[in-house]
C-alpha cells in the first residue's frame, strides 16, 4: 500500500542525513520516479523534504524539523532495541525492522557511536530452542490466533506424555521458565491451561470468533501456584559434593542443608508428574531420593528399566 510505503520512507529517512533516489528506489522496490512523487507528497503533508542535485545527492527531511530526541539517555534506546531483538528470532514478525527503525530514530545523533559501540556487551535471545522451523511455524499461527481472537485447534503431547487433540480459547503468549506458552482456555477440559507452544502440533485457527475470558494470565499465574504450594509432593533429595555448585544454583539457601561427608540434602515441594521423574533422573548417580518412599521406589524401577535397555 502507498500509505505504509510512504510511512516507511518518512522513518528510513529520519534515521538518517541523506539517502539518493536510487537507494530508496531499490530499498522500497519502485522505480526514481515513484520516490520522487512520493518525497513530494510527503512535503505537502508538512514533512519539510530537501534535494540535494548531483551524483553525491539525494533526499533528506530538514534537520530542525526532527522531534526532540533529549528525552531519554543512550541507556534508555540501548536496553529497548536490544530487547526488541531479543524476541525477533520467536516473533519473526515483518513489522520489527520498522519498529527498531522508529526507536532508533529517537537516539541523539551525537549519541549513536556510543550506542553501536555496546551491541556486543549484551545480548538477549527468547527464540526457542534448537530453532525448529516446524516450531517457529506453530508459533506463528498460535500468535495470529490469539492476535485475532479466534478458536484454535491442535495436537498436544503434556508431561505424561498424552496425546489429545485441543480445541482452545487463545488468550496469552508469555515467555516463561525459558519457553515459549499459550495460555488459553481448554474448552475440551472446561477449564484456564498453559500449553507450552513447542508442544503444539499442526495448529489450525477455526472461523470462531472468541469473547476474551475475564480471567487474567497473571491472576491464574496466581491462583496455580497457590495450588501447586497446597498440592506438591514433599521430597528430599541427597545430593553428591561434587553437585553443590549446581544445587546452590537451583535451591535457596533455606532449603539446602551440607551434610558432613559435603553432600548437599535438599527439602523441597515439587508437583509430582513426568516431568519431575526425568528432573531427578538427569542427575544420574549423583542424587539420591531419601524421601517419600513411593517417588524413591519408581525413580528405581525406572533406572532400572534403563539399565535393562544397555
Amino acid at each position: 500500500m502507498k500509505l505504509d510505503r510512504l510511512l516507511s520512507e518518512i522513518i528510513f529517512l529520519l534515521n538518517r542525513e541523506m539517502v539518493s533516489a536510487s537507494s530508496l528506489a531499490e530499498r522500497f522496490g519502485v522505480s526514481r520516479r515513484t520516490i520522487q512523487r512520493d518525497m513530494e507528497c510527503i512535503e505537502l503533508a508538512g514533512i519539510p523534504i530537501f534535494t540535494l542535485q548531483g551524483p553525491q545527492g539525494g533526499y533528506g527531511i530538514v534537520e530542525s524539523y526532527k522531534m526532540e530526541r533529549q528525552l531519554m539517555s543512550v541507556d534508555d534506546f540501548y536496553y529497548i532495541v536490544t530487547a526488541l531483538k531479543g524476541v525477533a528470532g520467536s516473533l519473526d514478525d515483518e513489522h520489527l525492522d520498522s519498529t527498531l527503525q522508529k526507536v532508533q530514530t529517537l537516539l541523539p545523533r551525537t549519541s549513536t557511536d556510543i550506542f553501536f559501540g555496546r551491541n556486543e556487551k549484551l545480548s538477549l535471545d527468547f527464540s526457542m530452542l534448537g530453532g525448529d522451523q516446524r516450531h517457529r511455524e506453530a508459533f506463528k499461527i498460535v500468535r495470529e490466533a490469539v492476535e485475532h481472537e479466534r478458536l484454535l485447534r491442535f495436537r498436544y503431547t503434556n508431561n505424561k506424555l498424552e496425546s489429545t487433540t485441543r480445541i482452545v480459547e487463545p488468550l496469552t503468549i508469555a515467555f516463561r521458565w525459558r519457553s515459549w506458552y499459550l495460555y488459553a482456555y481448554c474448552r475440551n477440559r472446561e477449564d484456564y491451561r498453559l500449553f507450552r507452544i513447542s508442544r503444539i502440533q499442526d495448529p489450525e485457527i477455526l472461523a470462531s470468533i472468541i469473547h476474551r475470558r475475564e480471567l487474567s494470565f497473571e491472576q491464574f499465574l496466581e491462583d496455580n501456584y497457590r495450588k501447586v504450594s497446597t498440592e506438591a509432593l514433599e521430597i528430599e533429595l541427597k545430593f553428591a559434593p561434587i553437585m553443590r555448585a549446581m544445587v546452590e544454583e537451583y535451591y535457596e539457601p533455606r532449603l539446602c542443608r551440607i551434610l558432613d561427608d559435603g553432600s548437599l540434602l535438599v527439602r523441597t515441594r515439587m508437583p509430582e508428574d513426568g516431568w519431575l521423574y526425568g528432573y531427578i533422573l538427569s542427575f544420574g548417580e549423583y542424587v539420591e531420593v531419601l524421601k517419600p518412599h513411593r517417588l524413591r521406589k519408581i525413580i528405581a524401577e525406572t533406572a532400572g528399566k534403563i539399565e535393562k535397555i544397555y
